[in-house]
């Protein structure tokens, strides 16, 4: 399940997007620093597809996540495994609630069992027990009625650095005026303009479905289609990204460069298996 996760964080962070025509192709290697994260990550866009390969420490692929808006598919690729799953966005979002409503299922027959089997301890071990088996429990976030939502603001700042070998302007995020984050941006790396907004608009209203407008963890909001973030997308790409609110991750690009892109590699491998999304979960 995890690498399901890292790699749909990885696209939902790429979707920083502006309209604009099909040009070249882009490819852009980046890497995570901090938070006891080294992952590496190489996006290619072209023509309203977007491929997020996750790379191991041999620079092998393990994962990849694809986004077709044109045919309104996304594949999701285990390369350990060899095999991948392809569905539309609409299907996607349906098949991953069913998954979380099927797990918080289990959740609650095992701590059945467990009451069960603790009926005849005595009352002190048995509040132990039960004490021990809610620090096990998920976190869960705010009821929707309480969930309040930070008020989020962009400031430009004079800072400016060179990354990737490209010029870039630093902007801030303040969540209820707290630094959140930075993010860094290129003007010369014009990879969104591959994306049609509007088919990604419904793209981002299909995925927003999947995430709680208030997170559990802290500095984790949910995403949101009003995130204030969107109004610099005509400024460029981020090639840095540092979320302060967790502890200092930083996603950088170290190279960027416009090319054309074979169709192929916005497909699964050949010889690879398709599969349902709970078979490959049950895999992860």
């Amino acid at each position: 399940m995890s690498r399901c996760r890292v790699v749909a964080c990885g696209a939902l962070a790429g979707i920083f997007v502006w309209t604009g025509q099909a040009s070249a192709g882009w490819i852009i290697d980046q890497v995570m620093k901090g938070g006891g994260e080294g992952a590496r990550q190489q996006v290619l866009l072209q023509a309203n597809r977007m491929k997020t390969l996750m790379l191991g420490e041999d620079g092998a692929p393990f994962a990849a996540f694809i986004l077709d808006l044109n045919a309104e598919t996304i594949t999701q690729v285990d390369y350990k495994g060899k095999h991948y799953i392809s569905t539309t966005v609409q299907q996607f979002g349906q098949m991953i609630q069913g998954v979380q409503q099927a797990m918080s299922g289990e959740m609650v027959e095992v701590m059945k069992q467990m009451q069960e089997q603790m009926k005849d301890m005595p009352p002190e071990q048995r509040k132990m027990m039960e004490e021990m088996m809610r620090s096990r429990m998920p976190k869960t976030g705010p009821a929707p009625q309480d969930c309040v939502e930070p008020k989020v603001e962009l400031k430009k700042t004079g800072q400016q650095a060179t990354i990737a070998g490209y010029p870039a302007v630093r902007y801030d995020v303040l969540a209820d005026g707290k630094l959140e984050s930075e993010l860094w941006l290129a003007s010369g790396i014009t990879a969104w303009r591959e994306m049609d907004s509007q088919k990604l608009q419904r793209f981002a209203s299909e995925m927003a479905k999947l995430v709680p407008r208030c997170g559990s963890v802290k500095g984790q909001h949910g995403f949101r289609r009003d995130d204030p973030a969107w109004k610099l997308v005509s400024e460029g790409y981020p090639v840095r990204t540092v979320h302060r609110s967790d502890g200092g991750v930083t996603m950088e690009v170290v190279k960027a460069e416009s090319r054309s892109i074979p169709a192929a590699e916005f497909q699964p491998p050949a010889g690879f298996v398709r599969k349902t999304l709970r078979e490959m979960m049950e895999h992860q």
